[in-house]
């Protein structure tokens, strides 16, 4: 019996995916029974993996990692048994990022036996490398009104040496009663990017069906906008150039069942709202440029804006807040986009009494009436440490329904670095809405918090995210991972 293994390559970040493809062939001339060694029952087949993360080495085989994994079921006790024919052979991939999880830099030797009297076989050993990388900023996109529990996508940029590379990855808490909250899956490397990238950001999409083909993801260089779904790649990407650098993205940025994408910005100083659309589809042969097609003057320049997308039954309108502050409290324009797609602003309300929180983002949520329901967590302005939640609905025509709702949070223990304010995606929650602060000490206050402010093992990411799934959990990012969740407890 002969075992041999096949990497895809052999240098990996460690928030990726390494498969290795495992051969096991009858190289003799007679057939051979054996119990099926890549069958969740067996142990007779092991893995071992030396290198920075087990100077000893560590050893799993499917039995052992099955019984270690709270989430897994072990479907048999006994592995049933195979016939190999002289020459015959067969084949398995290997999780070694969830087998034997490496985080730690460096060069790795992945080896195997194979022990089934009166069977012995071992591996040739193959070696890969872990390089160094640090995380930056991650961002997240969800579908919005879909009938099931929602998934998570996160996109970043991955630093390794001075090369940034785009990752994504998707997320979920199906198996969070087992594992306590989010499962961490591979990343996949996107590609590289242009030293200086900045603004990595997955959509938000109105198409919880996976009707269409099409998958974004965007980031910024200076004043280009660039962004990636078939057939561009990171180094041919579609693109957009803003002539200059803006005042900000608008996040997120929003994609339509139809392939479209919508990015919004705060033009340059602050004067304008631009909307920048790239289009593609699973047949396009051509990576086409984006192009703007709608621009609103402001009045003054934004302290926090936010986009979203209303649900595919009610069509692709997009609806943006923008928050301006002024002398008696804050300015909210809601400015949506008409019947031919173009940007209008419908409706100016001022809060009163109110100042923005640093890094702060309004959360918005557009419901199947097409009413927007849009939430802010502010600071009173007579006193900066009290928190104030903000709660507006807009009709289905832009305009305001029914004056401002301002509800106390409470007092701070210390002074705000970041806020945000979400509702729940998934249209059986109804808009269910969430908050949290996050403190210059570091500290986190949420709606739930009863015995003092939380700390979270890892930077969360600003601005602030906030994953709504069965749970509530922030966004954080592992330095050597990126995208990491922790919940709001």
């Amino acid at each position: 019996m002969r075992i041999q293994f096949k990497l895809p390559k052999e240098r990996f970040l460690a928030a990726e995916e390494r498969s290795v493809r495992l051969t096991l062939r009858n190289q003799g001339t007679a057939p051979v029974e054996l119990r099926d060694p890549f069958r969740d029952a067996d142990q007779s087949l092991t893995y071992t993996l030396t290198g920075p993360e087990y100077p000893e080495g560590r050893s799993v085989s499917w039995r052992s990692f099955a019984l270690m994994d709270p989430a897994y079921n072990l479907t048999m006790d006994v592995a049933p048994r195979i016939r190999l024919d002289a020459g015959q052979a067969i084949e398995f991939f290997v999780d070694v990022h969830t087998w034997l999880p490496a985080t730690r830099p460096g060069r790795y030797r992945l080896s195997a036996q194979l022990t089934q009297e009166p069977l012995t076989a071992t591996a040739a050993p193959v070696e890969f490398d872990i390089v160094p990388s640090s995380a930056g900023p991650a961002s997240l996109g969800v579908d919005v009104d879909g009938h099931f529990t929602p998934g998570v996508k996160a996109a970043w940029l991955q630093d390794t040496g001075g090369q940034p590379l785009l990752l994504a990855g998707g997320y979920d808490d199906f198996d969070a009663v087992e594992t306590g909250g989010v499962t961490w899956r591979p990343a996949t490397v996107l590609g590289p990017v242009e030293p200086g990238s900045t603004d990595a950001m997955y959509p938000w999409s109105n198409d919880p069906q996976g009707l269409s083909s099409v998958r974004w993801t965007t980031w910024r260089k200076g004043a280009s906008l660039l962004a990636l779904a078939w057939p561009a790649t990171t180094e041919n990407p579609f693109r957009f150039d803003l002539g200059e650098p803006p005042e900000r993205i608008v996040r997120p940025p929003v994609a339509t069942v139809a392939g479209e994408l919508f990015v919004a910005m705060v033009g340059a100083g602050g004067k304008n709202l631009r909307l920048i659309r790239f289009q593609s589809s699973s047949d396009a042969t051509e990576v086409t440029p984006g192009r703007e097609v709608g621009r609103v003057p402001l009045p003054g320049v934004p302290v926090a804006a936010r986009a979203t997308v209303q649900p595919a039954s009610v069509g692709n309108g997009l609806s943006v807040l923008v928050v301006e502050e002024s002398l008696g409290g804050l300015d909210l324009h809601h400015i949506r986009t008409t019947s031919t797609g173009r940007l209008t602003r419908v409706a100016s309300t001022l809060l009163r009494g109110v100042r923005a929180m640093p890094q702060s983002e309004p959360g918005l949520w557009i419901d199947p009436a097409g009413r927007l329901h849009a939430a802010l967590v502010t600071a009173s302005l007579k006193n900066p440490r009290q928190a104030v939640l903000a709660e507006l609905r807009y009709r289905a025509d832009g305009r305001l329904e029914a004056p401002a709702r301002l509800t106390p949070l409470g007092r701070l223990p210390v002074a705000p670095r970041a806020a945000v304010a979400r509702h729940h995606s998934r249209a059986q929650r109804n808009g269910e809405l969430s908050w949290a602060i996050l403190m210059e000490d570091g500290r986190l206050l949420h709606q739930g918090t009863w015995q003092g402010p939380m700390t979270t093992k890892h930077p969360p990411a600003l601005p602030l995210e906030l994953y709504l799934g069965d749970g509530t959990y922030l966004l954080t990012v592992d330095p050597t991972l990126g995208a990491s969740f922790e919940m709001l407890r």
